[in-house]
Formats: C-alpha cells, sequence, structure tokens
C-alpha cells in the first residue's frame, strides 16, 4: 500500500460515481473529499487481513479486489469481487470487531479510506449527507445479510439427510456381483 494523490476536482468526479455516495451534491463532496486517505494498492496485495480490527471504509475508485474467506483447510476461498464505484468494510465503521473476509487487490486499485472517526465528523456537520451515507450502509449491510442467510438456507437443503439415504437404500446394490451385473 502507498499513499497515492489525486486531483481534487478528479476526486470529486471520482467520489461522485462511488455507490455510497452517488445522492451527495458537488457541494457535499467536496465537504466530504478531504476526510479520504488515498491509498495505491498492486495486484495480489491485502487492502483487508480477515480477523483484524479495522475502522476504515474502502471506497474503491480504481480496480477489482476480491473477497477471500479463509477456509476450513486453513486456504482462502474467493467468495466474491468488488469493482470499481463499491465499498468495503461498512460493518467497520461501527464497532471495533474482526474483519469477516479478507480484501485482496485481484487489479491493481486506488481506495478512499475514509477512517471512522473522519466519517462521523462529517455526517455530525452535514446531516443530510450522513442520513444519505447511512441509508446507503444499512440497505448494504441487510441485503448482505439476505443473501448469506438463502445461501445458509440453499446449503442447509443440500446435505443429504439419514431419511434419504433410507430411502435410497432399495437402489443400492446388494453386493459387488450386483453392482456389476454378474448374477
Amino acid at each position: 500500500m502507498r499513499p497515492f494523490t489525486m486531483h481534487r476536482d478528479r476526486l470529486i468526479e471520482e467520489l461522485k460515481n462511488t455507490l455510497i455516495l452517488q445522492k451527495l451534491t458537488v457541494r457535499e463532496l467536496k465537504y466530504f473529499a478531504p476526510i479520504c486517505e488515498l491509498r495505491e494498492y498492486f495486484e495480489g496485495e491485502r487492502l483487508v487481513e480477515q480477523d483484524s480490527v479495522g475502522t476504515d471504509l474502502h471506497l474503491l475508485l480504481e480496480g477489482a479486489v476480491d473477497i477471500r474467506l479463509r477456509g476450513r483447510e486453513g486456504g482462502e476461498v474467493l467468495v466474491s469481487s468488488v469493482q470499481k464505484g463499491d465499498v468495503l468494510g461498512e460493518a467497520s465503521i461501527f464497532m471495533d470487531l474482526p474483519r469477516t473476509a479478507s480484501a485482496v487487490a485481484k487489479t491493481s486499485c486506488v481506495v478512499a479510506a475514509v477512517p471512522r472517526d473522519a466519517l462521523f465528523a462529517f455526517c455530525e456537520a452535514n446531516a443530510k449527507a450522513g442520513l444519505k451515507i447511512f441509508t446507503f450502509v444499512i440497505y448494504s449491510l441487510l441485503r448482505r445479510l439476505g443473501s448469506t442467510t438463502r445461501d445458509l438456507a440453499e446449503e442447509r437443503e443440500a446435505v443429504v439427510t439419514k431419511d434419504d439415504i433410507e430411502r435410497l437404500s432399495a437402489f443400492f446394490p446388494k453386493s459387488l456381483e450386483d453392482m456389476l451385473g454378474r448374477r
């Protein structure tokens, strides 16, 4: 990760194109831009490590990021990707909890990191803009929760039960000879 610089007018245009800030006015974005810490990441660099505690909201201004979870065997599993304009780390702005996944730069990318304290100060000073931001954050978290709930339900439905095995047992071969068709 390296600090990154961008002309103020370009930064405001890039911020306007993020999902979380798209409803802010240009005036509100001009007040928001100074609280952003611009960072550049090369392909393969980690923006966020699973189980680490962080307080920054990340707005992806350029590039793409893979979201990965540590699997049961210790390796990482790709669960999703985020693109330019997306946001990462919404939950971290509410409390100091471990990150639920790692974020790894899929391509070179530029991120506007917004520290929690700076975000709350901005929202306190700019109530209408703050309401727009937090409405998006809550909606985003609820959508993610709903998606996770649906995935969990599908996974549970996919598990073969003891009753399923008993129903299928009538079709199981009784011996190796039966399986090979030698009787």
